[in-house]
């Protein structure tokens, strides 16, 4: 049985093989074409990667570049290399975060406006994601910086909705409910106190929040 079964299945398999050289014969330009374009798109394909991971590690050495001048107190040409980085390779994950560093020396010299221009694109485009938080934290600070209140409350309530989890999340309660002190809604204040002392019990900032609330 079992050698007439194979038989069998070799006289199909014989039969559908000699079914595809027909159809490649009579068929010929149509079937290059087709192979001729899917081998196209594979070299199209392995080139592009090849020139992404070549522009992602070029960016990453001009990025390091910046740190190490930093790290020897040479501002002028840490900048020149950021500025290179963002852009020569602005969609790169290193130009992303080397907005984030232009833009906290521009905040250290007080530039508040063109800063916040590179901290909105790093948050809104930014990648990986894991920078989008540590954008969004500085663009607070910046609001907060420039007395601009209503847009600090704005994006640190943005920041709490989109980034509970994240580490820097008591911070932000703590400053949003200084923010709204500040702008003299102590109702909102208490608010965001209470919501301390729920969400984050036992810790140094539940301590302060619960001695403010005293307080109030």
């Amino acid at each position: 049985m079992r050698g007439v079964s194979y038989s069998v299945k070799e006289s199909k398999a014989e039969k559908l093989g000699n079914f595809i050289v027909k159809q490649i014969k009579e068929n010929r330009t149509r079937f290059f074409t087709v192979i001729g374009f899917s081998v196209g798109i594979l070299f199209f394909a392995i080139f592009v990667y090849t020139r992404w991971q070549s522009l992602d590690y070029s960016a990453s050495d001009r990025l390091s570049a910046a740190y190490a001048s930093l790290s020897t107190g040479n501002k002028a040409q840490a900048v020149q290399y950021l500025n290179d980085t963002i852009s020569r390779f602005p969609n790169t994950p290193a130009a992303y975060q080397a907005r984030l560093t232009a833009g906290d020396i521009l905040t250290e010299d007080a530039k508040y406006d063109e800063a916040l221009l590179l901290f909105k694109t790093a948050y809104e485009k930014g990648r990986p994601a894991a920078l989008k938080p540590l954008a969004l934290f500085r663009i607070i600070y910046l609001y907060g910086s420039k007395k601009d209140y209503d847009n600090a409350v704005l994006y640190s309530n943005e920041f709490i909705k989109k980034f509970g989890g994240n580490y820097l999340i008591k911070d932000v309660y703590m400053n949003l409910a200084k923010f709204y002190a500040i702008k003299n809604s102590p109702e909102d204040a208490k608010r965001v106190y209470n919501e301390i002392l729920i969400n984050f019990p036992a810790t140094n900032e539940a301590a302060k929040a619960d001695e403010i609330l005293k307080g109030l």
